[in-house]
């Protein structure tokens, strides 16, 4: 008798990464492929079906036997329906009934869901959520995300939709948003903002080890830049994830007065900049925890890495069968 295994689907804006996850959430085998590989909806869904058929010979061939598959999407997921309604990392999955559309080539049951909330779910199973039933996961990027597990499950909200901690308002007079709204955290918290603020900054001839390569190349200052210039002690970056912090410190306290979290994760590229931003995130947070005990709230850095999505896709994949 052959072992049950899953398989695990992170679809990102630059990669497409696959695993043949255990029961206990041992990845077993992996695979990756670019995104850009995959123009339109009809090549993503032939491909995605290729490296699932692949995955279930891989499988067999070592004594495992796929039971379900987890997908973890960007964008506006509507998991019940199986349909992805807009992606904007991955254009080619906009309005696409992913399940359907998969379901038709391959054999296992199929389950899809945000990425930000198999990041959370992820972490909650094997990460630094674990043994918090009542928690947040954010993820820090080009965008915010986020995922919420309360009492132990991940919560999907009314419409599939929740956990959005990149779209609070922490400044109603500010920038306008992606979304539309003014002021979103994202537009504090995220690389593709703070980016923007700091080239802002440099404009203005701000004290930074950044201005030679600013003057020489606008577009070299990405997010990765500014995480090893914070990490460098830079002036302008040190200054750029202080407001980081401070944003992310506001919207927390906002989501732990609200229910009562006991620990908040965060990840994400961007968020490898941990050791600057933490301090003046905590500072805030525990200023604005007025209500709720500071000490019963633990924020910290993701344990997974970039793992974290795959492992939380395979396990709403573990879970959805159980429940079937």
């Amino acid at each position: 008798m052959k072992n049950p295994a899953v398989v695990g689907i992170d679809l990102g804006g630059t990669n497409v990464r696959l695993a043949l996850v255990s029961p206990q959430g041992k990845i077993l085998s992996r695979w990756e492929r670019p995104t850009a590989s995959m123009p339109d909806q009809a090549a993503l869904v032939a491909a995605l079906a290729a490296d699932l058929t692949a995955a279930g010979e891989t499988a067999r061939e070592s004594g495992w036997e796929i039971k379900a598959a987890g997908l973890g999407v960007p964008g506006r997921v509507l998991p019940r329906e199986g349909r992805v309604a807009f992606s904007p990392n991955v254009p080619a999955l906009n309005d696409c009934r992913l399940v359907d559309r998969l379901g038709l080539l391959v054999n296992w049951p199929l389950f899809l869901e945000n990425d930000a909330n198999l990041f959370a779910l992820g972490e909650h199973w094997l990460g630094a959520g674990v043994g918090h039933d009542h928690m947040l996961g954010i993820t820090l990027g080009t965008g915010v995300g986020g995922g919420l597990i309360l009492n132990g499950r991940l919560w999907s909200g009314a419409e599939g939709t929740s956990g959005e901690i990149g779209h609070i308002t922490v400044d109603p007079k500010g920038r306008k948003c992606h979304c539309g709204n003014r002021g979103c955290l994202e537009t504090m918290a995220s690389a593709f903002w703070t980016v923007a603020w700091v080239k802002e900054q440099l404009a203005q001839q701000a004290s930074s080890w950044l201005g030679e390569l600013y003057a020489a190349d606008p577009e070299a200052i990405q997010g990765e830049t500014l995480v090893a210039a914070a990490l460098h002690a830079d002036p302008l970056a040190r200054r750029a994830f202080d407001r980081v912090g401070r944003s992310l410190g506001q919207a927390i306290a906002a989501v732990v007065h609200l229910l009562g979290l006991s620990r908040v994760v965060i990840g994400g590229r961007f968020a490898r900049a941990w050791k600057v931003f933490q301090s003046p995130l905590q500072e805030e947070l525990h200023r604005r925890l007025t209500l709720f005990p500071p000490d019963a709230v633990s924020v910290c850095p993701a344990q997974l890495d970039d793992d974290a999505g795959l492992v939380g896709a395979a396990r709403l994949a573990w879970d959805a069968i159980a429940e079937t």
